[in-house]
């Protein structure tokens, strides 16, 4: 596997009330380990930030195959995939004791913060980053939601400045723990899969609010899925995000 490489170690203020990491924790390690990719083989997130340009993820998707506890040191390995047109491919995957615990993939758009176009791939020279190829998950990247499925309003939350990130804007992985939150029994289950879509932009001062659809199945995912949602979060009229998330029955962690 042609990747580059980080080591972490979980932190005791990383996991919920069974001792799990919160599925933002996951998607943060990830992404912390492509931006260091990115300082490393350049070009960064902040020499395209400040030229006018910014990375905006579209599709993360990512499969929990073990749970993460405090004080586990992870390796997190990321790569580059083939670009397509405006689509930039990024995939990652975290080892703990040499087992694969978890593996994702994630698409992204550049956006010209000027203008609001999307640029195209050949745009920008990505040649010294690490590329090999995608992985493929279990749980659907791509899904639609079916005609009778029933969705609830089941919560909201106005966007705070602590949520934004530089383009002020909610931070991507600040919709997990959103989302998780609503899942239901959420403090008797652990995560298992997470596949989300981002389609329009949380901004600073705005409510989304959250919907939620109880599937009667579990939508297999390779984790062991017992339970699964869709999930629709709304900004005012347009659709802000949709997610397919399975979690299964957990047990508090006695760690020591």
């Amino acid at each position: 596997m042609n990747c580059y490489t980080e080591r972490y170690s979980v932190l005791s203020h990383d996991v919920d009330s069974n001792n799990n990491a919160r599925p933002s924790v996951i998607s943060r390690l990830m992404q912390e380990t492509a931006n260091h990719h990115m300082r490393d083989r350049k070009p960064t997130y902040y020499d395209l930030f400040f030229s006018g340009k910014s990375f905006i993820a579209t599709r993360i998707a990512f499969e929990l195959l073990e749970q993460l506890h405090p004080y586990d040191v992870v390796d997190v390995h990321t790569w580059t995939c083939e670009n397509k047109g405006a689509t930039f491919l990024r995939c990652h995957m975290i080892e703990k004791e040499g087992r694969t615990v978890a593996r994702s993939y994630t698409e992204w758009a550049i956006a010209d913060l000027n203008s609001g176009r999307l640029c195209r791939t050949n745009e920008f020279d990505f040649s010294n980053y690490e590329q090999d190829e995608p992985n493929k998950l279990l749980v659907p990247v791509r899904f639609r939601f079916p005609k009778e499925a029933r969705f609830d309003i089941v919560d909201s939350k106005v966007v705070k400045y602590c949520d934004c990130d530089m383009n002020m804007h909610m931070n991507n992985t600040f919709y997990q723990d959103m989302i998780w939150n609503a899942f239901p029994d959420v403090e008797k289950r652990k995560l298992t899969s997470f596949s989300l879509r981002f389609m329009a932009e949380a901004h600073l001062g705005d409510e989304i609010k959250i919907e939620r659809a109880v599937l009667d199945e579990p939508v297999e995912d390779g984790a062991g899925a017992e339970y699964s949602c869709y999930f629709r979060t709304t900004v005012g009229d347009r659709i802000n995000t949709e997610a397919l998330v399975s979690g299964a029955r957990a047990e508090r962690q006695k760690l020591f």
